[in-house]
């Protein structure tokens, strides 16, 4: 019975009235020893290290993810750049102006060069040799040899063809630098370099040749002529000093000029190019100071103009002088002599036209600048030779 007076069952358990605003107490567990708690906080903290390793783990292969992706779409980019610079390059490389890109026109291969072809041009520059690939320029003499040179601005193919430019067509400085793209000091040492090259290259040609290939290769009409001479003036600037000045006035020019002497054999081809000398020179000094009477054998015949009073020279060496008669006291030429003189005449037209082929390398049509009479004589020389490269006169 409780003690509210209800009477329970035997099964029925007695009810706890619990007072209003209390909770049941509950069961106090043991405390736990020191170690106890200690290995409980390592595990704790030894997990929670897990997890942050994962979490970290887990970033770094989504930010390798990102950055793959990122590096993936920057290398395509700069790949598609890459070729919109390659073909923008190829596009301007056909603007320039450049040796590559007038191969295929003769016409304006022969225009620039003087060349028959690109092939000729080829051929020729392979005939220079190897040494044309590792050229000294005139700012590199002062360069140490430990210290690396500067590179090429154009290929050795492409000085070469800057070169017969301004010898031929005679284009300025500061027209070929705006042309090809690089400074104007780097044309001129270009230029005076590749002479100097060319000079020392072409001076190995041995050009005066035997007398039986003269007689193999000679024309009828010129019988025994070894030689057919004549000069030629190039104009320079005024020098500064007076002496100079007038040791290369020309009265024949009315200007200041070198005087050369060249030798043509009687099928066309340049076999004789002298020094230059002062304007003021008599041809017949010319002849003496020049080299070439040593070079004629006895029975030889010279074919020159009236200017070329060297007949006495001549004499002594065995060597006929045939030049066109002297009116002296006569008052006009006998029928034999005026039939000379138009045989002498129709026979020098090869001379006059091989001076004109030396007259179309049109840096000789304006005063030589002062930095290229110190080389003037190989640039006369080099003009010359080229000529020889052209198609023959005679055939």
């Amino acid at each position: 019975v409780q003690a509210n007076g209800r009477l329970l069952r035997k099964d029925e358990a007695p009810s706890v009235r619990v007072p209003c605003g209390s909770e049941p107490k509950k069961k106090r567990k043991p405390p736990k020893d020191r170690s106890s708690i200690i290995n409980d906080e390592e595990e704790t903290e030894s997990g929670r290290d897990e997890d942050e390793a994962y979490s970290t783990q887990d970033a770094c292969v989504q930010t390798e993810k990102m950055v793959s992706d990122e590096q993936r779409a920057l290398l395509n980019k700069v790949e598609s750049l890459q070729s919109v610079l390659k073909e923008k390059d190829q596009q301007l490389t056909k603007l320039k102006f450049r040796l590559m890109n007038i191969r295929d026109d003769g016409t304006q291969i022969m225009f620039y060069t003087g060349f028959q072809s690109y092939q000729a041009i080829e051929a020729f520059y392979h005939f220079l040799g190897p040494a044309a690939e590792c050229l000294c320029y005139s700012s590199d003499k002062t360069v140490s040899s430990k210290k690396k040179r500067r590179d090429r601005s154009l290929s050795p193919i492409e000085e070469l063809f800057m070169t017969l430019i301004r010898l031929r067509v005679g284009l300025m400085e500061q027209d070929l630098a705006y042309r090809f793209g690089v400074s104007q000091s780097t044309v001129s040492r270009i230029i005076i370099t590749w002479i100097n090259f060319l000079y020392l290259e072409l001076k190995k040609i041995p050009l005066w040749p035997p007398k039986e290939i003269i007689q193999v290769n000679m024309p009828k009409a010129y019988q025994r002529t070894r030689v057919i001479i004549d000069a030629t003036e190039v104009y320079i600037d005024q020098p500064r000093l007076p002496d100079i000045q007038h040791m290369t006035f020309s009265n024949y020019k009315n200007s200041n000029t070198f005087k050369g002497l060249i030798g043509i054999s009687p099928d066309g081809v340049i076999t004789f190019i002298s020094s230059l000398y002062p304007g003021s020179i008599s041809d017949k000094e010319l002849t003496r100071q020049s080299g070439i009477l040593d070079l004629l054998e006895s029975g030889d015949s010279v074919m020159a103009d009236r200017g070329f009073d060297i007949e006495d020279e001549l004499i002594l060496r065995g060597v006929h002088l045939n030049i066109p008669p002297f009116l002296r006291n006569k008052k006009q030429f006998s029928e034999k002599e005026l039939v000379g003189t138009r045989r002498i005449a129709s026979l020098r037209i090869h001379v006059e036209r091989a001076m004109e082929r030396i007259k179309n390398y049109h840096i000789f049509d304006r005063s030589l600048p002062v930095q290229l009479t110190d080389i003037a004589d190989r640039l006369f020389f080099v003009c010359c030779v080229l000529t020889n490269f052209q198609e023959p006169l005679c055939t």
